[in-house]
C-alpha cells in the first residue's frame, strides 16, 4: 500500500474512532444522569435551544445544559423543540427530556364551564388560572364579551354580548392563552355543537339562532333535570303562542344589577328589559350559556297543554294546564307562593 493511502486510512480510522468515542460519551452523558426531583418548566415561544437547555439546567431537569444543546443540534432538533409548560418527573434522562419536548408532550390543564354559567361566572372562575396570560382576567373577559368590534369579528354582528355562546364544556388546555384566544375557543366549540343539532328542526322552528339560544338559556336556568327540559320548553312555547308573559324568575334576576339572592315583590315590577313578568315574548338575549340538551329541548319540545310549573323542593317541578291546578300545586309545594309562583 502506498504511503499516502496508508496516511489517509490512518486518518479516517482515527476520526472514526474519535467520533465513536464522542458518540459514546454523548450517549452516556445523555442517559446516565437522571433528574433527582420532579419539575415544571415553561418553554416560551421563540426560546433558543441554548435558552431551553439553560432553563432545564436551572430547574435541575438536566445536569449539563451544553451537552443537551450539542445533542439537540446534532439531532437537528433545535427548531423542533416546542413551546409549552412541561412536567418532568424525577428520574428522566436527558434523551427522555429532549424527546418529550420534541413531541410537544405538554402539561394539560382541565377547565370546566358548567352548563348555565353566565359570562360573569366564567370570568370569575378564570381568575388565577395558570393557563391565562392576562392578570386582569375577569375585567378583560367581560370587556371582550361585550366589545362590539370583537363580537362582529367573531361573526355575531349586531349582538350586544357573547352571553349564550360561551359554550359550557371541559376544555383541556396545553398552552397559556390570552383571554381573547380563550373566548375564540369557546365560540368555536359552540359552533361545533350547533352544527350537530337537527337542521330540519332549526328550519321548522322559524326562530333565529339568537332566539333559540335565548330560550335554551332560560330552560337551562329553570331546571337541572334533563327529563324536564322538553316539558319546560313546551310551557314557554304555549305561553308565547297565546301572548302570555313567560314569567321566568331567572330572566328577571339576570336584569337586576344588585341581586341579593332573594327575588322581592318589587323586583317583579322592575321594568328592565329582561323582566318577563312585565314584558311579553323572549328577553333581548340569552341569560346564561346553555348546553346541548337545552338547545335540543327548544328544537324538540314536549307536546303538552301545560302553562304552569312550580318547584317541588326536590329539584323537580309540578306541571299544570290550568291556573286552578297550578294554585293547588303552589299550596302543596311552596311555603311562600307569592315568591315561588311561576
Amino acid at each position: 500500500m502506498k504511503p499516502l493511502r496508508k496516511l489517509i486510512l490512518s486518518i479516517v480510522l482515527v476520526a472514526a474512532a474519535a467520533a465513536a468515542v464522542l458518540a459514546a460519551s454523548l450517549y452516556i452523558g445523555a442517559t446516565r444522569w437522571r433528574s433527582s426531583v420532579p419539575a415544571e418548566v415553561e418553554i416560551k415561544q421563540g426560546m433558543s435551544v441554548r435558552a431551553i437547555a439553560d432553563e432545564l439546567g436551572r430547574k435541575k431537569v438536566i445536569g449539563t445544559p451544553r451537552l443537551f444543546e450539542m445533542i439537540a443540534r446534532g439531532k437537528r432538533l433545535s427548531r423542533a423543540l416546542r413551546a409549552g409548560t412541561y412536567e418532568f418527573p424525577a428520574g428522566m434522562t436527558m434523551n427522555e427530556v429532549m424527546a418529550k419536548i420534541a413531541r410537544g408532550d405538554v402539561k394539560q390543564y382541565a377547565f370546566t364551564i358548567i352548563e348555565g354559567w353566565t359570562a360573569a361566572e366564567i370570568a370569575a372562575a378564570l381568575s388565577g388560572q395558570p393557563f391565562i396570560a392576562n392578570a386582569a382576567i375577569p375585567q378583560e373577559f367581560m370587556r371582550l364579551a361585550a366589545d362590539p368590534s370583537f363580537i362582529e369579528e367573531l361573526g355575531f354582528e349586531g349582538m350586544k354580548s357573547l352571553e349564550g355562546y360561551l359554550f359550557p364544556d371541559t376544555y383541556l388546555i396545553a398552552n397559556r392563552f390570552e383571554v381573547k384566544q380563550f373566548i375564540r375557543r369557546l365560540i368555536a366549540r359552540f359552533r361545533e355543537v350547533w352544527g350537530t343539532l337537527d337542521a330540519n328542526a332549526i328550519a321548522a322552528s322559524n326562530m333565529s339562532q339568537q332566539q333559540i339560544v335565548t330560550l335554551a338559556s332560560i330552560i337551562e336556568k329553570e331546571t337541572g333535570v334533563a327529563s324536564e327540559r322538553p316539558l319546560i320548553a313546551s310551557v314557554f312555547f304555549n305561553r308565547l303562542k297565546i301572548g302570555m308573559p313567560l314569567q321566568s324568575d331567572p330572566t328577571t334576576i339576570y336584569g337586576l344589577p344588585n341581586f341579593d339572592g332573594n327575588l322581592h315583590k318589587q323586583d317583579m315590577s322592575n321594568p328592565h328589559p329582561y323582566n318577563t313578568y312585565v314584558h311579553t315574548g323572549l328577553p333581548p338575549g340569552p341569560i346564561c350559556n346553555p348546553g346541548k340538551a337545552s338547545l335540543d329541548a327548544v328544537l324538540h319540545p314536549a307536546h303538552s297543554d301545560y302553562l304552569y310549573f312550580v318547584a317541588k323542593g326536590d329539584g323537580t317541578h309540578k306541571f299544570s294546564a290550568t291556573i286552578e291546578e297550578h294554585l293547588a300545586a303552589v299550596r302543596q309545594y311552596q311555603i311562600d307562593p307569592a315568591r315561588k309562583d311561576h
